[in-house]
C-alpha cells in the first residue's frame, strides 16, 4: 500500500518539479520529495487538499465513490474525513476492520472518531478493507495507469463490469463459483446449470465468459475463482437499464414460483414529496448496510436482492 501511495503522489504532481509542487501546496521545504520517497507520508486530508489544488473535483469524486457528499467538503477538517470513513464502515465492527488491515483496534477507532489524522497508506488500507474498491477511488483522483500497484485490479474491475453487461447472469455465476471454491472443469457447466436452474447452453457460455475475462481459471482439470473483486457498475444509461430489467425479471420469475425460503414485501403508501426523498435515502443506506454484511461474510449461498422504490403518482 505504501508503494501505491507513492505512485499516487507522483501522479498527482504531474509535470511539475517536486520543489514547484511543494511551493504550490504552501510548503517552504521540498516536502513532496519526502512523500514520493516514502520517508514521510501526508495525511489523507493533505492529499485531498492537493487534489483540489490541481483541479480535481474532490466532493464529486467522493460522492461518486460512496453516495452523496457535502458540496462544502473541507479536506482540512478531520471530522469531515472521519464522517466519510464512518459512512464507508457501515455496520462492520472495528475489530473486523483491525483484523483485515493489520491495524490495532485503537488505531481504527481513532481514525473513525477523527482523533487522528490518518496517513495516506493507512487510510487507503482502511478504505480497501471496508469496500474492496480502492482502485476505483484512486482512479477518480489520478489516472489509474499511473499507479501500477493498483492498475491491474482496476483493469479487472473494468473487465467484470463489461462482463456483467455482455452476460447479465455472469455475476451470479461468479458468485456461485466463489461458494464452491473449485469444481471439476469438465462438469462445471452442468453443475452451474443444475444449481441455478439455467439452460445448459447458457451455463456453458457463462463458464467460458468467466475464464475469458480472467475471473476464473482452469488448473489441473479444476475450475476455480481467479479473483474475488467487487464491481461498481458504471456504464451508459441504456446498459444499466438492461441490467436492471434482467434482474427484475429474475425476481418476478422467482415470485411466480413462490419459493418458501424467499422473502418478499410490498407497501403501497402516500407520503409528502419530502418524505419520498427520505425513503429513497433510507433505501440507499439499507443497500450500503447489506454491502457491509456481504463484505465481512464468507461465501456459502448465492442470493439476489432487489429493492425498488417507485413514485406512482408525483
Amino acid at each position: 500500500m505504501e508503494q501505491a501511495a507513492r505512485q499516487l503522489l507522483r501522479a498527482l504532481r504531474g509535470h511539475r518539479s517536486q520543489v514547484a509542487f511543494s511551493r504550490r501546496l504552501g510548503y517552504r521545504g521540498n516536502v513532496v520529495a519526502k512523500w514520493e520517497g516514502g520517508q514521510r507520508f501526508p495525511t489523507f486530508g493533505e492529499v485531498l487538499r492537493a487534489c483540489g489544488r490541481v483541479g480535481v473535483d474532490v466532493p464529486g469524486v467522493l460522492a461518486r465513490f460512496h453516495g452523496p457528499s457535502s458540496s462544502t467538503w473541507d479536506p482540512a477538517e478531520p471530522e469531515a474525513i472521519a464522517a466519510w470513513l464512518r459512512a464507508l464502515q457501515g455496520q462492520t465492527a472495528q475489530a473486523v476492520l483491525a483484523e483485515r488491515t493489520g491495524l490495532s483496534r485503537q488505531q481504527v477507532g481513532r481514525l473513525l472518531a477523527g482523533r487522528t489524522l490518518g496517513r495516506l497508506p493507512m487510510v487507503m488500507t482502511l478504505v480497501d478493507a471496508m469496500t474492496a474498491r480502492l482502485p476505483e477511488l484512486v482512479a477518480g483522483l489520478v489516472p489509474i495507469e499511473a499507479v501500477p500497484a493498483l492498475a491491474r485490479a482496476a483493469a479487472l474491475r473494468t473487465a467484470l463490469a463489461r462482463l456483467a453487461f455482455a452476460h447479465p447472469w455472469s455475476p451470479a455465476a461468479q458468485t456461485w463459483l466463489g461458494t464452491r471454491q473449485e469444481v471439476p472443469a469438465a462438469t462445471a457447466a452442468a453443475s452451474l446449470s443444475g444449481d441455478m436452474k439455467l439452460p445448459l447452453p447458457l451455463a456453458e457460455e457463462l463458464i467460458g465468459a468467466l475464464v475469458e475475462a480472467g475471473v476464473a481459471e482452469v488448473s489441473r482439470g479444476r475450475l476455480r475463482p481467479a479473483s474475488r473483486a467487487t464491481v461498481e457498475i458504471s456504464a451508459s444509461a441504456d446498459d444499466v437499464k438492461r441490467l436492471r430489467h434482467h434482474w427484475a425479471r429474475v425476481s418476478a420469475d422467482r415470485m411466480a414460483d413462490q419459493p418458501d425460503e424467499d422473502l418478499f414485501s410490498f407497501n403501497v403508501f402516500a407520503a409528502t414529496r419530502g418524505d419520498m426523498e427520505r425513503i429513497k435515502q433510507a433505501q440507499r443506506l439499507f443497500y450500503r448496510e447489506v454491502r457491509a454484511i456481504v463484505a465481512e461474510s464468507s461465501p456459502e449461498a448465492v442470493g439476489l436482492l432487489v429493492v425498488h422504490t417507485a413514485v406512482l403518482v408525483p
